[in-house]
């Protein structure tokens, strides 16, 4: 079995003092980098949670006709299948929704941080998100065996979690001018990058 730590997650953080160098040296601010950091360790916590532990095959990689039957015979193209079904436990269910919402949100708030999305354009980039988490599910079933259901439900509530957390951020942005308006607070470092932040999302027109 391999586990999120050590390995994976060393490489992650090796990855991200190789971006935070080449950003730093394309002139970037420190509270970009900051926030740049604080995004990736996320990240690293979304694949951590999404994808891990991955199982290792004893007898080594070999995909056959029956394997592939197998592992495709646990993707589920049908959305909120599981509601149907008589013996599922109603708190199990409502937890996983929740969970799968809430794992995403932080994504959908903080990405603006470190690049700009047309509004219109965070419905299909909360869409690939979830297919990018689920195919990456797939393809590691394919190698070690099911391990996790691939499921298109969690396509969408990880889609769903980007979107309400891209709204609780444009949200945040116009209480944080207003606050900062009224009691004319200067925005300086980390303060001035977060006004410039919001005032870009602003100017964002909703679809």
């Amino acid at each position: 079995m391999l586990y999120f730590t050590p390995f994976p997650l060393l490489a992650g953080l090796a990855t991200l003092a190789v971006l935070l160098s080449i950003l730093w040296h394309q002139k970037r601010s420190l509270a970009y980098l900051f926030f740049f950091s604080a995004f990736w360790l996320y990240l690293l916590i979304l694949i951590s949670v999404t994808l891990f532990p991955i199982p290792i095959p004893e007898a080594g990689i070999f995909l056959t006709k029956q394997q592939l039957t197998f592992v495709f015979s646990h993707v589920n193209f049908v959305p909120f299948k599981y509601l149907s079904d008589p013996y599922a436990n109603p708190c199990v269910v409502f937890l996983e929704i929740v969970q799968n919402i809430l794992l995403t949100i932080p994504f959908g708030f903080g990405v603006s941080f470190i690049a700009q999305f047309k509004a219109r354009d965070f419905l299909w980039l909360a869409i690939a998100v979830g297919f990018t988490i689920e195919i990456a599910q797939l393809v590691i079933s394919l190698g070690a065996g099911v391990y996790r259901t691939v499921d298109i439900t969690d396509v969408l509530l990880n889609a769903t979690g980007i979107l309400l957390g891209y709204g609780i951020f444009r949200i945040f942005a116009w209480l944080y001018l207003v606050i900062t308006q009224h009691f004319k607070i200067t925005h300086r470092g980390l303060l001035a990058y977060i006004h410039e932040v919001v005032n870009q999302a602003q100017a964002i027109k909703l679809p």
